[in-house]
């Protein structure tokens, strides 16, 4: 499953982390910032984003041809598909739509219909949380789960993250999560609401040891773009295109992320405890010193009256 996930990017540095090159051309292009209804809800860089927070998930533009000049839009949406046949507070449908799963989707009376509709999107994350039940304590442990860094960047210090772009070599920065989900417009009288889910899988043997569930992860520019294009990909075709990802990486972190209001860095920072590093063999100063200490005791003893009456 995906309970939890973190994105500190704010939007200008996120359109950068995820320009493409668009079929036939020579650099890359920045998807367009679409931001509007979400009665007001905005995006809000997190490092602990929670179900009902919103975030950025990239679409196609096929259907913001007015509003965008690109082929692909991100467009922030709130985590939690509301379904369209619910009517009043779009917070009290009392279903949980944080994630769908993948092998349920085309019997699913709220899934299948959004799927065939071109509801297809891509949820952008840095990481997500998952937790694992120790069986000494029954403690969940938290980790944090991430795509393969270059060997000096470091997920939970971003003064590590030499973020660059440019039109020429595209973004040269911190590696993202590109996580396949369905998304609704969800109108109640005058209320228009953007939502999505994520859509989970069973865990390969990456991922299983921790859960048996996880995120469908799109880590090629050919996954994502076939997932994107709903005009010439078909929902059958788009599916067979979701795998299992092999390439993770991980690392405990503090259980103040079981809290969906501690939003800060502490959240994903690494717990993981280093074993110290103990001499195998005593110095040899220590057996000096423990004879010294033997013979003082000796000579105390000898001087006491017990010792002396002992001798006579």
């Amino acid at each position: 499953m995906c309970g939890r996930t973190g994105l500190s990017l704010h939007n200008n540095a996120l359109r950068c982390a995820c320009a493409y090159k668009p079929k036939g051309a020579e650099t890359y292009t920045k998807p367009d910032w679409l931001d509007e209804h979400n009665d007001g809800k905005k995006y809000v860089p997190s490092y602990n984003i929670a179900p009902t927070d919103v975030t950025p998930v990239m679409v196609s533009a096929s259907r913001y041809k007015n509003a965008a000049q690109t082929d692909r839009v991100l467009k922030p949406m709130m985590w939690g598909i509301i379904p369209p046949w619910h009517k009043d507070d779009y917070r009290k449908h009392n279903l949980s739509t944080n994630n769908c799963r993948l092998e349920n989707i085309k019997s699913s009376k709220l899934y299948s219909p959004i799927l065939n509709n071109g509801g297809r999107c891509i949820i952008i994350a840095e990481g997500f949380y998952e937790w694992q039940t120790t069986i000494k304590s029954k403690v969940k442990q938290p980790y944090y789960i991430y795509a393969k860094q270059d060997e000096n960047t470091k997920m939970d210090e971003p003064q590590t993250w030499s973020n660059d772009y440019n039109e020429l070599d595209g973004w040269k920065g911190i590696k993202l999560l590109y996580m396949a989900g369905l998304y609704h417009v969800w109108q109640h009288n005058d209320t228009i609401i953007y939502s999505y889910s994520v859509i989970t899988m069973d865990s390969n043997n990456t991922m299983d040891w921790l859960h048996h569930r996880m995120p469908a992860i799109l880590d090629s520019e050919s996954q994502i773009e076939a997932w994107l294009d709903i005009d010439n990909v078909s929902p059958d075709m788009a599916l067979a295109y979701l795998k299992p990802v092999k390439l993770l990486s991980w690392h405990k972190v503090s259980t103040l992320v079981n809290n969906s209001r501690n939003k800060s860095q502490d959240c994903n920072k690494d717990t993981s405890q280093k074993p110290e590093n103990k001499p195998s063999q005593k110095p040899l100063t220590a057996w000096f010193t423990k004879s010294e200490k033997r013979r003082s005791t000796d000579e105390n003893n000898d001087n006491s009256p017990t010792s002396k009456k002992s001798k006579q």
